[in-house]
């Protein structure tokens, strides 16, 4: 077993003792206070402040929370919402780690927004509330029994998340200078071969780029149905050698040979607007036509999909166990599950990020206005839907990002 998976181990030891000497953070019994109906929730909720830990680095997120979230809420329920933004979402959950390795029963943070591993991390540790996501007015508009919703990265969400949107990886081309854009694994690497220097992916552990490797893993080794299952070594190191090869053959027709790569997703977006690649990616759909709008990306670019499946998944809020004002962070998870909150979030001149609604419980008025994105440049719901593969479950995730490292990044 290599290094890293080692650490993952012993790191899941360590959170199991953790559990063992704390509360058990996923209760949701009326010793906490907040089992309760929700209107009184509401009420204990005015006039306080709620603290949101989440991603910063993303100027469209930002402004969705500054500009629009944080007005609304005042303006409806008298919250004074605080957006504290994380490097990474795991400072947040290391900071829920000490914070109850140090006995402390009220902490700093109100609500979070995570999945994958980091939910998995401080489940494991028992650092989450709950359940009560499934309590929520607006949770009658989520379909709890897909499996893309009650199980995040195959871990079971159990009540402790709210889905607040869904996402899918895409693949985005300049049409004017690429007419047939690479659709198979096997096609693109015909593709930088015929093009050399038009292609490049962001660096891992990059979001985007650890999701772009994961494409290839699944391109080349067959699918993700393996993948769903608990990690096993011995299917690791037989399939991997197929996923570090395609790589390092591509690598010499890369964006400068494949000597660096974009440390983010965005600097490869700066790529592609400088016409430096003629490809680029995003797990965000709508992306394209966000940055069309803003006149950053040309007119001719269209969003399109591998023909195998691209990889979706859901983004949630949780409530820390020793979070201060839960019954606060549930009425701001309720109004950001809102079929109003939704449709803003989804407007391509904005954010531009998927509902996690089930648009077909929605009233009429925000079905009309959630059931297909405009624009040039995006895909239908319908297209979307068809192509979806889950994500691996993070230990492979963890195993192809070292492997990246140590058979593509080194050689």
């Amino acid at each position: 077993m290599n290094f890293r998976l080692l650490v993952l181990a012993a790191l899941t030891a360590l959170l199991m003792s953790l559990a063992a000497c704390g509360s058990s953070g996923g209760s949701g019994d009326s010793s906490s206070g907040e089992d309760r109906p929700f209107p009184e929730l509401e009420e204990a909720a005015r006039g306080t402040k709620v603290n949101l830990s989440m991603y910063g680095g993303d100027d469209a997120i930002n402004a969705y929370v500054d500009d629009y979230v944080i007005p609304e809420l005042k303006k409806k329920h008298d919250i004074e919402l605080t957006r504290t933004p994380l490097n990474d979402t795991a400072d947040a959950v290391n900071k829920l780690l000490n914070e109850k390795q140090a006995g402390k029963d009220e902490g700093t943070i109100d609500l979070v927004w995570l999945n994958g591993e980091n939910f998995a991390t401080g489940a494991d540790a028992s650092l989450w509330y709950g359940p009560w996501a499934e309590e929520l007015p607006n949770a009658k508009y989520i379909d709890w029994e897909s499996p893309s919703i009650n199980r995040d990265f195959g871990y079971p969400v159990e009540g402790r998340e709210a889905p607040w949107g869904k996402a899918q990886f895409v693949m985005i081309h300049d049409s004017e200078k690429v007419k047939d854009p690479p659709k198979t694994m096997d096609e693109l690497r015909e593709w930088t071969e015929d093009n050399p220097g038009r292609f490049t992916y962001p660096a891992p552990p990059d979001f985007t780029g650890n999701a772009f490797t994961e494409q290839v893993f699944y391109g080349v080794t067959g699918g993700p149905k393996p993948y769903q299952k608990p990690f096993d070594e011995k299917v690791f190191e037989e399939k991997s050698p197929e996923f570090s090869e395609f790589l390092n053959d591509i690598e010499p027709n890369l964006w400068r040979e494949g000597e660096t790569y974009p440390e983010t997703s965005t600097k490869l977006d700066e790529l592609y607007q400088n016409g430096e690649v003629w490809l680029t990616m995003s797990y965000n759909p709508l992306l394209a036509q966000r940055q069309i709008s803003k006149g950053l990306f040309s007119k001719s670019t269209r969003t399109y999909l591998f023909e195998d499946g691209t990889l979706n998944n859901t983004h949630y809020l949780a409530i820390p166990s020793n979070g201060p004002n839960k019954a606060g962070a549930q009425v701001v998870a309720n109004f950001l599950e809102s079929p109003e909150a939704q449709v803003e979030k989804q407007d391509p001149d904005g954010w531009g990020d998927l509902t996690a609604l089930s648009v077909d419980r929605l009233p009429e008025d925000a079905r009309k206005k959630l059931s297909e994105p405009e624009g040039t440049a995006t895909l239908s719901t319908q297209e979307l839907e068809k192509n979806r593969v889950p994500e691996a479950r993070s230990e492979w995730l963890l195993a192809i990002e070292d492997a990246w490292k140590e058979k593509v990044l080194k050689d």
